[in-house]
Parts: C-alpha cells; sequence; structure tokens
C-alpha cells in the first residue's frame, strides 16, 4: 500500500508500534513507538499536518483505532481501516467463540493441553488458567522466566507452513487452539493443522472497528478510497 501511495506522489509516514521483525525498512520516514499519553497522536499528528490517516494497524489495537478515529473526527482529518475478512468455520472445524483471550482461558478444561499465540500482552489472562499447560508462542524468547508453572514459551518466527504446525501440535500433544481472529492467508495454517488434526478451536472474536468509520478489507480499496480525495 505504501508503495502504491508514493507512487502517486502522496507524502507518506509510516506509524509503527514497534520495530518490524524480518521485513526491509519501509521506503518513507517511519516513526517507531507508542504514543505517549491520550494526547500522544494528536499532537504528533498535527505537528505532521496529517490530512488522511490509513488506519491498517493489528485487528486487535482497537486501542490505537479508536484514538486515531476520535483525533481524525475531531479535526477534520480523513480516517479508514484496513481489517482483512474475519475467518469463518466450516464443517469440518470444531470452534467455539469467545468474546476476549480471559474469557476463553476460563473455558478451558482441566487436562488441556494448550498452543496459543495471544501475545506476551495477554499473559495476565492466563492467571487462572485451569488445564494442564499452555505454549504461548514468541516470536523471540522473553529474557524473564514463564510466570507460571503450567505456561511454557515456544519460539516461532512466521510464516508457518501447515505441515509446520501439525508437526508442533503434535509433539507438544495439543488438544485445544486459543486463536485470535485476525483473519487473511497468512497466519491461518494453524487452524488448518487444527482442523486435519481435529483440535478443537477457542476463538477470540475480533473487536469492532470505530464506530462510523470507513472499513475495507484489501490494499486494493485502501488505494481507491484514497484516490477519491
Amino acid at each position: 500500500m505504501i508503495i502504491g501511495l508514493v507512487a502517486r506522489g502522496r507524502d507518506v509516514i509510516a506509524s509503527l508500534p514497534e520495530p518490524e521483525r524480518g521485513v526491509e525498512p519501509l521506503p518513507v520516514p517511519t516513526r517507531v513507538g507508542t504514543f505517549a499519553g491520550p494526547d500522544g497522536l494528536r499532537d504528533w499528528a498535527l505537528s505532521q499536518n496529517v490530512t488522511t490517516v490509513i488506519d491498517a494497524s493489528h485487528p486487535f489495537d482497537n486501542d490505537i483505532s479508536n484514538q486515531a478515529s476520535l483525533f481524525c473526527s475531531r479535526h477534520q482529518v480523513r480516517y479508514m481501516r484496513v481489517l482483512r475478512s474475519v475467518w469463518l468455520p466450516t464443517g469440518s472445524d470444531q470452534w467455539t467463540s469467545y468474546p476476549t483471550t480471559r474469557a476463553a482461558v476460563a473455558a478451558v478444561p482441566e487436562g488441556a493441553r494448550v498452543f496459543s499465540n495471544t501475545g506476551w500482552g495477554s499473559l495476565p489472562d492466563y492467571a487462572d488458567f485451569a488445564g494442564q499447560v499452555v505454549y504461548l508462542r514468541q516470536t523471540r524468547m522473553p529474557a524473564t522466566p514463564s510466570p507460571y508453572p503450567y505456561l511454557k514459551f515456544v519460539e516461532g518466527k512466521p510464516p508457518f507452513s501447515q505441515r509446520q504446525e501439525q508437526a508442533l501440535f503434535a509433539a507438544c500433544r495439543i488438544t485445544r487452539l486459543i486463536c485470535r481472529n485476525v483473519g487473511g492467508v497468512a497466519s491461518m495454517s494453524k487452524l488448518l493443522a487444527a482442523r486435519q488434526l481435529g483440535i478443537r478451536v477457542l476463538m477470540v472474536d475480533r473487536p469492532p472497528p470505530p464506530v462510523g468509520a470507513t472499513v475495507v478489507e484489501s490494499v486494493a480499496e485502501a488505494l481507491a478510497w484514497e484516490a477519491d480525495s
């Protein structure tokens, strides 16, 4: 998307919450880091004379999306949210939906062996885990030990093939998968592996986009929207 905007002669600034891992630097000025306090995004955007915000943040980063949408509505700045379509189960899947990671964890039965990639920030949600073990994937091994005796870190950098996921689930004897519904093709291999192995999936529903926001599902739609400005 950035390349398409630059090709049109647009002045683009990228804002990332943390450095991207395993990818080339973006070909535009890039701000890295979270915004300080509730007014951090507003102050930065005003200092940069931002006139359009294309929000392609993680589907579960609803805090930053809501901040960006609120700023745009208050300062007459165009706002659009890019969200891949959600995953939907087939007749071969065993999914149960939950509103939050904490609710999914609460539904884990005793003795269950769980794999999850809900991220470092979800650690508090596992405080009352009732299963036997939960493997939490990290793109790099944390410097600090696991806060719970039943939680083990598994290092891995995406993308992962279905074959890789099946081998991992089989080796760890996984019986449940806790997964956030981020959508898209790249992350679906774990769901295909769970389907093949008959593993039950505890699917965490995606939070809704900002109220009243324009939402598109693809880069092509985002570029078409921007061209109308």
